[in-house]
């Protein structure tokens, strides 16, 4: 009895908690299969290891001790529900809830900013089922009973929450806490959150999935199963969403069916307009009407939850960032792309990446979670606001690219980006930091250069040739050389620009002879010498030249080459002095004329050229003037000068490609051989062998490599390709 001179408020009598009550347990049923989600489940069971193995209940129902938390993230129809509920029910079967399992789906609350009344309606739900005589009305005064009635320790999940704000008004005394979300919400960290993020499912586990639901049908066509879950974004829910669809027709070919899942989203039909359709209605209430449009929107559905969520303005920047050619972009790309500062921008990227629409790769790599999503929503981008993002990219990429080639070499660039001034000057330096900047974004330069050639930005197109031509060179990178050529080639065509024209046959030129197609880089040298006269450019005239005379070389006709590489360069004798083409011009025509055995005549103009490298600081060319010293040693009988020159070659491109460490090695091995030391030959060619196996087979250090073996097979037993080169 309680007594009081004045009574405010309502007075409220309850009973204790009937401690008879079997524990609740409001799991829904375990997902039947769990696919490829190995790494993620061996995350979950490491944090919550005390709760999945009987009788270790340390801390498990202790006063003050707070709850376990695991934030279980990723894009909507990710699975990570399926995750959830299968933990929690090994959770309870160890024993981890005495006093019971919950489970809130909070997906039904709306936004977030009308949650907080809504979530009271979850915390009412779970007080009434622990068994709770009356609700509280006050939020905290609810929140405190339902951590009095879970001092035991609970199970809890609450699924696809959209803020720490509702999770907290919902956590237990103690227990294991599951906490799924499209967000990632780092701020429960605070709370002692593990946060697991899941990302797509890996494409052949997606395939097992579809086939699962499909049957035999997708075993008879592996190629519509593969379209149908590349349209599926790696989402589970997608994807069984879409293999569901396709079941339910199995008179259709699955990649017919897969096409339709692909195409842009459709407006629902009208109830007016389904007379004639072959499919009926699904019910005869008009408002309950599903057209064929909307079944066939299912997968978007699934992909689209996380943009659906977004503001506005959140929802246009995505709509921007999923322009941006290529795979990967930069938060520089970002930027100049939304015309944001970097501020504003790392803003952005950060709202994009809670959603999981855009995540980060390493160091200032990003990509776009869903590509398959992000190009759909591309086309309710309005076309010049698109061709405007394409050339923001294009020129952002181009004056990056040719930041990092300038480190690379000191040749002669005819582009206009090299004359443009950059947003961020580029940090790097020297040549193997510039490869080794450049070459993760070559597919988006060669995407951003396809993107511009499509958008008729001709002018912007051409160019990436230019700011592309060192890596390709110094790579030896000739799949990405003629990919880029040929984009340039026919956008410097459009333009009009016979210099540029003229430049991009001269590296086609080059390309190709590097490739062993010599007739091919016969014509282009010839196209490009007209071009270039045309232009009145007589420095592309002598480079013309000595790309020719190399051709010539290779086709094993030196006197021809001779005279053309001597008309080369009495052209730049003739120029504005390009120290470092006369010097490349002058190690072919020392090449050429060690060929026909004017040994003398080819000395000087080798040490011209080398003194001009070292004075320029230019090691890769030094090093490939080395080689051709080298076997200019070989072809006049000094093995020991040429073991000296090839010793140079090495020591000044230690890290060099396959190609060249293969020939260098090629040459050792004659080297080698005309001294006398087969043992040493034979290992040579072992490394050459082991270096060139990867390159293709008609490749000129591949026939090189196939020739020199054919000459040592002479001398004795044939060389062991299988044993570990010294």
């Amino acid at each position: 009895m309680v007594q009081a001179a004045t009574v405010h408020g309502g007075v409220h009598v309850h009973t204790a908690v009937d401690g008879s009550r079997r524990p609740p347990m409001l799991l829904p049923a375990p997902p039947g299969r769990i696919r490829d989600r190995e790494r993620e489940r061996s995350l979950l069971v490491v944090v919550a290891a005390r709760y999945l193995t009987p009788d270790r209940g340390e801390g498990r129902g202790e006063v003050g001790v707070r709850p376990d938390l695991l934030v279980i993230s990723g894009p909507g129809g990710v699975g990570a529900t399926a995750l959830a509920a299968d933990l929690a029910h090994r959770a309870v079967h160890a024993g981890s809830a005495p006093a019971g399992a919950l489970w809130a789906d909070l997906s039904a609350l709306g936004k977030a900013e009308i949650a907080p009344a809504a979530t009271g309606a979850v915390l009412a739900g779970w007080l009434r089922t622990l068994g709770a005589a009356w609700i509280p009305a006050h939020p905290g005064e609810a929140a405190a009973m339902l951590r009095s009635l879970t001092t035991d320790g609970v199970v809890a999940v609450i699924d696809r929450a959209t803020s720490a704000a509702q999770v907290r008004a919902l956590l237990p005394a103690t227990g294991l806490v599951i906490v799924t979300s499209r967000h990632r919400l780092p701020e429960l960290a605070a709370d002692g959150a593990h946060n697991v993020e899941l990302g797509s499912l890996p494409f052949d586990a997606g395939m097992d999935v579809a086939a699962d639901v499909i049957g035999s049908r997708a075993t008879a066509d592996p190629a519509g199963l593969r379209a149908l879950v590349a349209a599926c974004g790696g989402l589970p829910a997608a994807i069984v969403a879409a293999a569901s669809y396709v079941a339910a027709r199995p008179h259709r070919p699955i990649g017919e069916l897969a096409a339709r899942l692909s195409r842009p989203r459709l407006r629902p039909c009208p109830p007016r307009a389904m007379a004639g359709r072959d499919d009926p209605p699904l019910s005869s209430t008009p408002e309950h009407t599903v057209t064929v449009a909307e079944e066939e929107n299912i997968v978007n559905a699934a992909v689209d939850a996380a943009y659906s969520e977004l503001s506005p303005q959140l929802q246009h920047a995505y709509q921007v960032l999923a322009v941006l050619p290529g795979p990967i972009f930069s938060t520089d790309a970002a930027a100049a792309a939304l015309q944001l500062r970097d501020e504003a921008t790392d803003s952005v990227l950060a709202h994009l990446r809670q959603a999981h629409l855009v995540q980060h790769e390493i160091g200032d790599q990003w990509r776009l979670r869903d590509p398959t999503q992000a190009a759909r929503l591309v086309g309710q981008m309005a076309a010049d606001e698109h061709d405007a993002v394409v050339a923001t990219a294009a020129r952002h990429y181009l004056m990056w690219a040719a930041g990092i080639d300038t480190a690379m070499s000191q040749r002669r660039r005819y582009a206009a980006v090299f004359t443009w001034h950059p947003e961020r000057p580029s940090a790097v330096t020297g040549r193997q930091a510039a490869i080794a900047a450049m070459q993760p974004w070559v597919a988006t330069l060669l995407a951003s250069q396809a993107a511009a050639a499509d958008a008729g930005q001709h002018y912007l197109a051409w160019q990436f040739t230019d700011v592309l031509w060192g890596y390709v060179i110094h790579r030896q990178d000739y799949a990405t050389g003629q990919q880029v050529c040929q984009v340039a080639l026919d956008s410097a065509r459009r333009c009009g620009d016979v210099g540029a024209q003229a430049r991009i046959h001269m590296l086609a030129g080059a390309l190709a002879r590097r490739q062993g197609h010599l007739d091919a880089a016969l014509d282009h040298h010839a196209v490009s010498d007209e071009l270039a006269r045309q232009a009145g450019d007589t420095l592309s005239c002598a480079a013309t030249r000595e790309h020719l005379g190399a051709t010539l070389r290779e086709l094993g006709r030196p006197d021809e080459a001779i005279a053309v590489l001597e008309t080369g360069l009495a052209l730049y004798d003739a120029s504005p002095p390009y120290p470092r083409g006369r010097a490349l011009l002058l190690r072919q025509l020392g090449a050429a004329l060690s060929d026909r055995g004017r040994h003398h005549e080819a000395a000087p103009h080798f040490a011209e050229a080398e003194q001009i490298f070292v004075n320029l600081g230019e090691e890769y060319p030094r090093a490939r003037l080395a080689l051709n010293q080298a076997e200019a040693a070989i072809n006049r009988g000094d093995f020991d000068q040429a073991l000296d020159r090839l010793d140079l070659a090495a020591d000044l491109l230690p890290d060099s490609s396959a190609p060249h460490d293969g020939y260098l090695h090629c040459l050792y091995a004659k080297a080698h051989t005309g001294t006398g030391d087969t043992d040493a030959a034979r290992r040579a060619l072992a490394t050459a062998e082991h270096l060139g196996a990867a390159l293709p087979a008609d490749h000129p250090t591949a026939h090189f490599i196939r020739s020199i073996r054919d000459d040592l097979a002479a001398t004795g037993p044939e060389v062991n390709s299988d044993a570990n080169p010294v």
